[in-house]
């Protein structure tokens, strides 16, 4: 009787961690990634893919898109692939988006070098990370509800939206340059050095700068542009280093306001109660991506070349800088 005890609870012991196992790839199948997060039975690779879905990225679409991209920098017909990453695969940029991303690839990584899945999961990590460096760099975009780059507004008639003249406008400035290098018909109408910027009340670590860019121009291509034509850019005083106004990496969905002045600005992003270092964090992104993939891929493929593509155009061959990203926003 006790054998016959012990086989029959082995048995429903199998049977309930197979129902479990089952229950868990249906929950990140159908998008149900609460559920996979919650589940004891999920491993670090449903997990990892969990964590990546709910910062709103599907795997597959993100490797197509690679693919399409794997050319070079830009597109010889239709949008340039800047375009396309800032379009079809990032959308709307949130803190919680950008931390999901970071338990993404933590989860990744706690594969070991001997587990069956550590090549997969290196492969994951080389994706993961090159979502988050894109979803940085689209966090200093003014874009539409839609969480898209409105090309409908280019009142300097450059052939790019001047949400892009601006963003990178700001980058310009953070690296020492004035508006007179940005693009044509732009002026800094308000810029408020030393703000201390709060949100719901309570006041986020670090010291602003807000500038304010208003683009002008005869440009036809006006239907989407706000009245007025302006766009907000926040900076922070950074001490790491040599002291300077770094770019900071700010919330899409959400506004925090300015003291002095009352006005509403970008809610920049916290890490380790700090301001999120864009550049800094882009660039280590990147070569965190890089380096995943050289360890899961041997010789060239359409997703490496595609993410080598983009660590070339936006940082040229070394440590990625304000500059580098402001020329790589140009080829939008």
């Amino acid at each position: 009787m006790l054998i016959s005890a012990i086989a029959l609870y082995g048995c429903n012991q199998r049977n309930s961690d197979e129902a479990c196992n089952h229950q868990v790839t249906m929950d990140l199948d159908s998008g149900n990634y609460d559920a996979v997060l919650a589940s004891s039975c999920a491993d670090p690779m449903q997990r990892g893919a969990a964590y990546f879905g709910k910062a709103g990225f599907d795997a597959v679409a993100v490797i197509n898109a690679m693919s399409r991209t794997s050319s070079g920098p830009t597109s010889t017909t239709g949008p340039s692939n800047l375009n396309i990453y800032m379009n079809t695969l990032v959308k709307d940029v949130t803190s919680a988006a950008l931390a999901d991303l970071d338990y993404s690839s933590l989860q990744y990584q706690s594969i070991p070098m001997g587990s069956a899945f550590y090549l997969d999961a290196q492969f994951d990590i080389g994706i993961v990370d090159t979502m988050k460096s894109l979803s940085l760099l689209k966090s200093i975009l003014n874009t539409t509800g839609a969480g898209t780059v409105s090309s409908a507004c280019d009142r300097n008639d450059n052939g790019k939206p001047d949400a892009i003249d601006a963003a990178a406008c700001a980058l310009l400035i953070s690296a020492g340059n004035t508006i007179s290098s940005c693009a044509s018909s732009m002026t800094l109408t308000e810029d408020v050095p030393d703000m201390i910027v709060s949100e719901l009340g309570a006041t986020l670590t670090g010291t602003y700068r807000g500038m304010i860019f208003q683009v002008d121009g005869a440009g036809l291509n006006t239907a989407g542009c706000p009245s007025p034509n302006v766009y907000k850019q926040l900076l922070y005083w950074s001490t790491s280093g040599t002291p300077t106004w770094a770019p900071a990496a700010t919330s899409l969905s959400s506004t925090c306001t300015g003291t002095p002045g009352g006005d509403t600005w970008p809610c920049p992003i916290i890490r380790n109660n700090q301001p999120l270092d864009l550049v800094t964090a882009i660039d280590t992104s990147l070569n965190s991506a890089l380096t995943a993939l050289g360890t899961s891929l041997t010789g060239t493929s359409d997703v490496r070349s595609s993410i080598e593509n983009i660590r070339s155009a936006a940082c040229g061959t070394s440590t990625c800088t304000a500059a580098e990203l402001a020329g790589y926003l140009q080829t939008y």
